[in-house]
């Protein structure tokens, strides 16, 4: 038994060292550059290299921006958000908060969750997905956008709207002159 153990460690060792060290993402292609980017957070240590080459690829990286600005995330890609939203959503229903401590949130707002309809959960996540993504975009733009995006930003900025807190930024972001 503990040689089986041993053998088991020696066989996972490289796949944990793997996963501990993730490679470097290659920035040189602009459409895996922009990938990056809508889909990020944008936080941590990777975002000033991706900042980097999305400047390097700002000629080519403008209209896919306003495209994705306009148009939002792909069909595909909303699609997975929903069935993942919608799996997760399942998961959660079978989940049991009885026996767990939870901090910071009120046992109200648990059952309050736990009685949330799958329709409403999934069009919640899919409508944070999208602002995401369109504020990824804003973002962009920001940073490497031409005088007339910097205008259509401040247009932005006046709506009444979750991305006009997206647009306010990236006309304001020190990073982005």
């Amino acid at each position: 038994m503990r040689t089986l153990v041993c053998a088991l460690l020696l066989m996972l060792a490289p796949c944990m060292a793997a996963l501990a060290q993730p490679a470097p993402v290659a920035l040189d292609d602009p459409d895996r550059v922009l990938a990056l980017w809508l889909e990020s957070s944008c936080l941590g240590e990777e975002a000033p290299a991706l900042r980097a080459a999305l400047r390097r690829h700002a000629v080519a990286l403008r209209p896919a921006l306003r495209r994705a600005l306009d148009a939002g995330p792909p069909a595909p890609a909303v699609a997975a958000v929903r069935a993942a939203a919608a799996e997760r959503h399942a998961r959660r229903a079978q989940s049991r908060f009885d026996d767990v401590v939870v901090t910071g949130v009120s046992r109200d707002t648990l059952a309050r969750l736990a009685r949330e309809p799958a329709r409403d959960f999934v069009a919640d996540q899919v409508a944070r997905y999208v602002q995401g993504y369109r504020a990824n975009a804003i973002a962009g733009l920001g940073l490497i956008g031409a005088p007339d995006d910097r205008v259509r930003l401040r247009r932005l900025s006046g709506a009444r709207d979750a991305l006009a807190l997206a647009a306010r930024v990236a006309l304001t972001d020190a990073d982005n002159r």
